[in-house]
This record gives C-alpha cells, structure tokens and sequence, in this order.
C-alpha cells in the first residue's frame, strides 16, 4: 500500500514538472509559429531520490474510506485463526537429557527481555525447539534477529507455519 501510494505521488509530480516546463526564449521562431521540443520525461533534481527522501519533513495525510477500515478489520478477524507460510526466528534446538528444562528457562527469559513477541516451545520427538515471532517477510524476520543477536547469538531465521500476524 505504501509502495502504490509513492508511484502514485512520483507520477503526479513527475506529470505537474513536465506540464510546468516552458519553451525558452531562443526556441521560438520569429513570428507566429512555436518550435517544439519535448520536455524532459524527469526533473534532473530527483535523479537519484526516493518518494520517502522527498517527503521527509514533511506530514502526509492518507484519506480513505471508513468501509476501507472495515472491510480490512473483517479480512483480520476472519483469517485470524488460520496460519499461512512465514519466518520464525529459533534460539534452542536440542535433544540432550536436559533440553525439556533447558528450553522451559529460555522462553521464560525471552519472554522477560522482550516481552513484546510471541515465542513458541514446542516438542517433536526427540527435539525440543523455541522459536519466537511471526513474521511474514524474511527481510522483517532479519531485522528482528539483529536485535535478538546480541542476547542469543546462536539465533537464526527459520521458515515456518506462523500465525497471521497482525499489522
């Protein structure tokens, strides 16, 4: 959504640029007549920016719908429950004697350092694993482990059914 709101707002302005664009002086002919000359297609300014570079600073206001927030609560509420293709983050996997304790300890220490995300211990014969996070994105999932690291370092990205996450 957000990607499609800055193309639209890059063509707008791409659109006012080209249309505010005069034919100089020295162009025109003597008398009546005009030559023409194509405008560029881009401000050479914006070479090289992005929409976020060029908004930032400045308050952007989104004007929607009320039905368009509805509509989106029911698409939540309805797909709630189901789980689809994710990333989780894995700080334990382990099969020793003392995994069962082992992994009881570090979701409840997760849990008091970063109270905000959601971790998961789970048991598939013979393996013990806690994972933490639901993350659509990989890139989001990464982002999340580069503040875990630091604390768990042998933390890594792992490609698993997540909850639908909420945004």
């Amino acid at each position: 959504m957000r990607h499609f709101f800055c193309t639209i707002v890059m063509l707008f302005a791409v659109a006012a640029a080209a249309q505010a664009q005069e034919v100089p002086q020295q162009l025109r002919n003597p008398g009546d007549t005009i030559s023409f000359q194509r405008a560029p297609l881009a401000d050479s300014t914006l070479v090289g920016k992005t929409v976020f570079q060029l908004l930032e600073g400045k308050e952007v206001t989104l004007n929607q719908p009320q039905e368009m927030d509805q509509a989106y609560a029911r698409y939540i509420q309805a797909n709630g429950e189901r789980k689809m293709n994710g990333y989780r983050i894995r700080l334990f996997f382990s099969n020793k004697q003392s995994a069962r304790t082992e992994s009881e300890e570090l979701e409840k220490e997760f849990q008091l350092q970063f109270p905000q995300i959601p971790t998961y211990r789970s048991y598939t014969n013979p393996f013990f694993k806690v994972v933490v996070g639901d993350y659509r994105t990989k890139s989001d999932a990464i982002r999340e482990l580069n503040k875990i690291l630091p604390f768990y370092p042998k933390a890594i990205v792992v490609k698993e059914n997540i909850w639908f996450p909420a945004i």
